[in-house]
């Protein structure tokens, strides 16, 4: 998946709403990536949207996190307003800033994060983020998660191809 969307000529960009944008999303946080329906679940979610597109959605979205986390997509400068300066943008003579790179799981941590797991369910992010993983905010536990599933999908990919 490391190949980007230019790349991959059988995958189409196609232009989702932001509704249809919130739908996906949240069908993506609440089924399992590694069931063999996972994109027919989506995908039935959002009617306006065939398999396929659905499909090429999510694997463009997984590039696009891996290009950022990389450091190959620098973060948008959205500016910064202080209440002095309500609707005031960034000045140009801000240097940009650097993207604070993410600190690394603990082997504690993954296994506070498996217990929240059994206790809570998957999708239930911030009652793991505040019960359990309490180092991490419920964003951070999300994208743990959807990780997790998916290095569990392709190791039980890979299992079976051998």
């Amino acid at each position: 998946m490391n190949s980007s969307s230019s790349s991959s000529p059988n995958r189409e960009r196609v232009k989702w709403t932001l509704e249809e944008n919130k739908l996906f999303e949240n069908a993506i946080a609440e089924f399992d990536p590694g069931s063999p329906d996972f994109f027919e679940k989506i995908s039935e979610r959002i009617p306006e949207k065939t398999l396929k597109q659905t499909e090429d959605h999510f694997l463009i979205l997984i590039e696009d996190v891996e290009k950022i986390e990389s450091g190959l997509t620098p973060l948008p400068d959205y500016g910064t307003t202080s209440r002095g300066d309500k609707g005031k943008g960034s000045n140009s003579n801000d240097k940009p800033k650097q993207r604070k790179k993410g600190v690394p799981w603990t082997g504690e941590e993954h296994e506070l994060f498996l217990n929240g797991l059994k206790k809570y369910g998957k999708g239930d992010w911030r009652s793991i983020s505040r019960n359990c993983v309490v180092t991490r905010t419920p964003s951070q536990v999300a994208s743990h998660a959807q990780k997790y599933f998916l290095r569990l999908q392709n190791s039980s990919n890979t299992e079976h191809k051998q």
